[in-house]
Formats: structure tokens, C-alpha cells, sequence
């Protein structure tokens, strides 16, 4: 008797962790697919018990059901860096194992055969061709539909974890009587519930989410042989968004770190009307918007990257293109504050777009908001050694980051209200196999980070629900500026950018201090840098390409200057 009670315990406290892990799982809260996998290859344990604590003697089959869950989540958590569709085959197969099984010992569950292959069939007729069904489909969706936004994995094993605890409790309230004929209907109805919920959980989570962009097929190509960098490798017309003009999305061939060749994308806006031989070029770097390819500007729109004087430009005469960073868009490493990779993606860029039907380019000036600045100062500094057939006529930058290890120093210390450490930290570590995210962050820290670089911004509401409850406050376990990760920081500085210079700084801004953009400039002033600062009171961290910034017109007044040939203002007196 008592040990009768202890198994029913023991099936209680299953049935509840299921049916938590699984609305969990439904909820679909995640958006790194490394979180994912952990996740899941948890949820599997917890199914396997699940499973377990339905086996008998005479029911051996959910013991064999519970080892391959095991099996499966062993597969998760030893397979360094496992392949989304390789997640999905492995759920797949464990949902349409464990459906074929249920509606198998189902159909036979009064013939005279071994135990074993009956085993399954506990809860009757009825019940188990209801489930055995529901999970085959479950698990044939799983396996069949990859998707890195909605992870339909994790919704199809939530959903049979909820079906599977709601039907523990269930059970346990309305035990079945031989084959439960007495109380099957109840125990269908549980089901039925149980999918119910499932429904309305997804809904709830892909409206509390607000949904997720994704890169469309347009950004997933190879490369050819021998590509050369700055080889335009696709194009295409996309809505121009109600612009007087035209907007195309393209594909190029760039160089990362390392000097391999990479795929990068980037938006180019095409004014309706031109006059003169050649389109002056206004290149725009963004601002920090996460390290994940859902996260390119080209694939959630300019303004999430701070442009939205798109018009105004193109009004002026100007062509207008907008890159989005390496790892961005198309699949690929990261490259926040990485500056030779950010560097020749943007005059890779420049030549990409010279090869676009029609276009007629001219003088290019690069202009750039807080983390995009990095790459415009490296576009300038390498021009003349990577691209001296690309013309930059100046570099325009709003709240630099001269130094990435100074800056990202000092948000950590100040806890800046941004996330670009997190961005950081993950491109680094992507791009220096020297460099180990857990030398920096705690595990909470490192599971919001993944998170945080993923999502490209913010947590989501579980995940920062979980990181509070974890201890994860943003704070780093080593300084950002110490070890290897501060010694690469410091090889990132930009040292000299030989071409006319603007830059402009809110005295307020909490995310780029104006302290260190006084003493980058005072030190370009000393080297001899033809340049000119202007600085803003009371103006905080906000792009200098909206239509209320207070540093749009004096940066529109410099870049037409620049497109005029006029002589630059220098202001280092």
C-alpha cells in the first residue's frame, strides 16, 4: 500500500513538471538556438521520467520509451554546436516513435502477445489512438518543418509533454478500470483539454512575443569560386516603403577577419530623378541592433538600425546605402566592434553597389551612429590599402567608439543602459577562439547574453523573468578592458582615418560617454586630424538620421560640402 502511494507521488510530481515543462516549451520564449537546445535536451529528461514512471512489469514499454528520450537528450547535450534540422530529426523521431507505439499497443491491446508490445496501451483504447495519433503528427511536423523563428520542435514536444502530464493527472483522478471503460471518457476529455491549452498557449506566446523577422530565402546563397571581394551576387527590387525612388536588397562578397570570404547584404535606395554623371553616395553605418542574422536592418527595416531620413536624402540628390554587418542577414559569425570585418563589408559594399544596373556612382561619404561609427572609422582607415579604387570623400560619426576597449569598459563599469557588451562579447568570441564567454559572465549572465545577442535587444519575458530569479544582473565576473578579450579590444582601436572628419556627441548620452569622445578627438586634434566636432547639451544616445535629431542639419550641411568638394572645416584650433 504504501509503496502504491509512493508511485502515485512520484506520477503526481511527473505529471505537474511535464505539464510545466511544456507550457514552457509552447510558449516559445527563446530565441537563441543554443538556449533552445538546452532547453530541450532538459525537457527530454524530464519526458523520459515521464514516460518511466508509466512502465510495469507488465507495461514495459514506457521503460523502453523513457530510455530513448534519454537517448535523444544525450544526443543534445554532447553534440557541440548541433544543427537546427539535426534538432528537429532528433525530436521528430522520438515523437513518431513514441505516437506508433501508442496507437500500436492500442490497436492490439486485447490480443494474446507479449507484455512488451502492449505495454504502451495504459490508458485505453480510445486514449491511446487519441494521443498515438496527435504525437505521430507531432512528431512528423517536428521533423519535416524546420523554422529558426517560430522552433517547431519546441513546440511539438511542449505540446506532447503537456498532453502527457495533464494525462498523468488526469489519470490519477480517474484511474482506468481493466482497460478504463468506465472512466474513459473522462480521460479522453483530459486529453482534449490538455490539447486545447497547448493551442492557446502558442497563440499566447507568439502575441506576447510580437513576432520575429526573419531572413527570407533572398539571403542564403554560396559563394563561387575564387569570388573576388566587393562582387555583387544578387539583387533585387523589394518595397520601397512609400519612397520617391527606388529600394533594392543585395547580396555581396566581402572579407572577414581572417581574410576569408564571407556573404554580407545591405539595402541600396535609389532616388527617382538624378541629375549629373554620378550618384553622390551616402552609406549609412548603423547603430547596435544585436549579432544574429534576423537581426540586419535589410530584414527588419533601416529605421531599427536609426535611418529614417531615407527621403530626405534622396531628395537631395543622394543614393543612399545602408549595410547591414557581417553575421547579420545572411548566416555567418558576428562582427560587433570587429573592425576589419566591419570595415571592408562597408567599402565591399561600395563597390557592390557601383555594379548595380544602372548605377551610376560617384564620391561616397560614410556616416555612422554609436557601435556602426566602429566601422565607418575602419572603412576609413583601410580605403586606401583594401579599396583604393573606392572614393570616400568623408566619414561622418554620432556618439564614436574610437576605442572599443575604453568604451565597452567603461558601459560595464557604469552599467550603460544598453546591450552592446553582449553583442560584443559573443562577436569576439566568435571571431578569437582564445576568448571563452565564461571567463567573462557567470552561467546566468552567459544564458541572458546568448539570449540578449540573439533577440537583437531585450530578453523577452521569460527569459528575464528566469535571469532575475538566476541572480543575472548584467554584471561581468572580470573586467571587460582584463585578459584576452581586453588586449583584442585594444587591437580594434581605430588609429588613423587619412580623410575629412565629423563628429558629433550628446553631452547626455548615458550609452557612449561624451568624456571619451572629448579625449578621442583632442587626441586626432594632437596627430593632426583635419576635423570637426560639434557637441549637443542636453541630447542623450539618439541617431543623427531622425527626422528630430538636433545633429541632422549639421550633418547634412557637412556630407553636401564634402559631395561639393569644399574645403573641410577644421575645428581642432
Amino acid at each position: 500500500m504504501a509503496r502504491r502511494g509512493k508511485r502515485t507521488l512520484v506520477r503526481a510530481a511527473m505529471g505537474l513538471l511535464s505539464t510545466l515543462a511544456g507550457g514552457l516549451l509552447v510558449l516559445r520564449p527563446f530565441a537563441s538556438e543554443s538556449l533552445l537546445v538546452l532547453i530541450l535536451a532538459v525537457a527530454l529528461v524530464i519526458a523520459a521520467v515521464a514516460e518511466a514512471v508509466q512502465g510495469t512489469r507488465q507495461a514495459p514499454a514506457r521503460w523502453i520509451l523513457g530510455g530513448m528520450y534519454l537517448v535523444g537528450a544525450t544526443i543534445l547535450i554532447v553534440w557541440p554546436h548541433v544543427p537546427l534540422i539535426a534538432v528537429g530529426v532528433v525530436v521528430g523521431l522520438l515523437l513518431i516513435a513514441t505516437g506508433m507505439l501508442e496507437i500500436w499497443s492500442g490497436l492490439i491491446s486485447t490480443a494474446p502477445l507479449p507484455s512488451f508490445l502492449v505495454g504502451a496501451a495504459v490508458g485505453g483504447l480510445s486514449v491511446s489512438l487519441i494521443s498515438g495519433v496527435v504525437t505521430l503528427i507531432f512528431g512528423l511536423v517536428s521533423g519535416l518543418w524546420m523554422d529558426a523563428v517560430s522552433f517547431p520542435m519546441s513546440l511539438m514536444l511542449g505540446a506532447r509533454m503537456l498532453l502527457v502530464g495533464i494525462g498523468l493527472l488526469v489519470d490519477l483522478w480517474y484511474p482506468p478500470t481493466g482497460f478504463g471503460r468506465p472512466t474513459e471518457l473522462q480521460r479522453v476529455i483530459g486529453r482534449l483539454i490538455a490539447l486545447a491549452l497547448a493551442a492557446g498557449l502558442i497563440v499566447t506566446g507568439v502575441n506576447a512575443d510580437g513576432g520575429r523577422p526573419s531572413p527570407s530565402d533572398f539571403y542564403t546563397t554560396d559563394l563561387p569560386e575564387k569570388v573576388v571581394p566587393g562582387l555583387l551576387l544578387r539583387a533585387a527590387a523589394t518595397g520601397s516603403g512609400g519612397i520617391t525612388g527606388s529600394a533594392i536588397r543585395m547580396l555581396y562578397a566581402t572579407t572577414d577577419l581572417n581574410g576569408d570570404r564571407v556573404v554580407a547584404s545591405g539595402l541600396l535606395y535609389v532616388p527617382a530623378s538624378t541629375a549629373g554623371d554620378s550618384l553622390p553616395l551616402v552609406v549609412w553605418a548603423h547603430g547596435e541592433t544585436g549579432s544574429a542574422p534576423a537581426c540586419a536592418p535589410s530584414v527588419r527595416g533601416v529605421a531599427s538600425g536609426g535611418l529614417e531620413v531615407v527621403p530626405q536624402l534622396l531628395g537631395l540628390g543622394y543614393a543612399v546605402f545602408a549595410p547591414d554587418g557581417i553575421g547579420e542577414g545572411p548566416n555567418g559569425a558576428p562582427s560587433v566592434l570587429v573592425g576589419e570585418s566591419g570595415g571592408h563589408a562597408i567599402l565591399d559594399g561600395i563597390r557592390a553597389v557601383g555594379q548595380v544596373p544602372g548605377m551610376r556612382l560617384g564620391a561616397a561619404v560614410v556616416w555612422g551612429f554609436s557601435a556602426g561609427t566602429h566601422s565607418a572609422l575602419w572603412a576609413g582607415q583601410l580605403q586606401g590599402t583594401y579599396a583604393p579604387d573606392v572614393i570616400l570623400a568623408g566619414i561622418a560619426v554620432d556618439a564614436p567608439i574610437f576605442d572599443p576597449a575604453m568604451t565597452i569598459a567603461d558601459q560595464v563599469t557604469r552599467g550603460a543602459p544598453t546591450e552592446l557588451p553582449s553583442y560584443v562579447l559573443t562577436s569576439y568570441a566568435a571571431a578569437y577562439p582564445e576568448i571563452r564567454v565564461s571567463d567573462y559572465l557567470s552561467v546566468p549572465e552567459q544564458l541572458r547574453t546568448v539570449e540578449v545577442s540573439a533577440r537583437c535587444g531585450g530578453v523577452g519575458w521569460a527569459v528575464a523573468n528566469w535571469a532575475a530569479v538566476l541572480g543575472a544582473h548584467g554584471a561581468w565576473a572580470a573586467p571587460a578592458g582584463s585578459g584576452v578579450l581586453g588586449t583584442r579590444l585594444s587591437q580594434n582601436a581605430v588609429v588613423v582615418v587619412p580623410m575629412p572628419l565629423l563628429v558629433t556627441q550628446g553631452v547626455d548620452d548615458p550609452v557612449v560617454a561624451n568624456s571619451l569622445t572629448d579625449v578621442a578627438v583632442g587626441g586626432r586634434c594632437h596627430a593632426g586630424q583635419v576635423l570637426e566636432y560639434h557637441r549637443y547639451p542636453g541630447l542623450g544616445h539618439q541617431s543623427p538620421a531622425r527626422p528630430d535629431a538636433p545633429q541632422l542639419a549639421d550633418s547634412l550641411s557637412w556630407i553636401s560640402a564634402r559631395f561639393a568638394g569644399q574645403t573641410a572645416i577644421n575645428t581642432c584650433g
